[in-house]
């Protein structure tokens, strides 16, 4: 799948120069090594639970509406 990603221009060059000691391609290195980083999250742990949602004291599920009406409250 083709996509566009914007990375900074450190980080690329040192992807290509490692492409290109390894004598990849480009494309295979950064599959690669976004698939190691996806691991390693998820060995670390990093990929845990979601956290259970926030309620409102009053009861029920917190929306898009109370918080803006919250936002909205503040300001005045």
């Amino acid at each position: 799948m083709k996509t566009t990603l914007d990375l900074p221009d450190e980080l690329v060059r040192r992807i290509k120069i490692e492409a290109a000691q390894s004598d990849r391609k480009l494309k295979d290195l950064v599959a690669q090594l976004l698939e190691a980083g996806l691991r390693a999250s998820r060995d670390d742990g990093a990929a845990a639970a979601l956290p259970k949602p926030v309620k409102r004291r009053r009861g029920g599920p917190l929306t898009a509406e109370a918080i803006e009406a919250a936002i909205a409250a503040g300001r005045e």
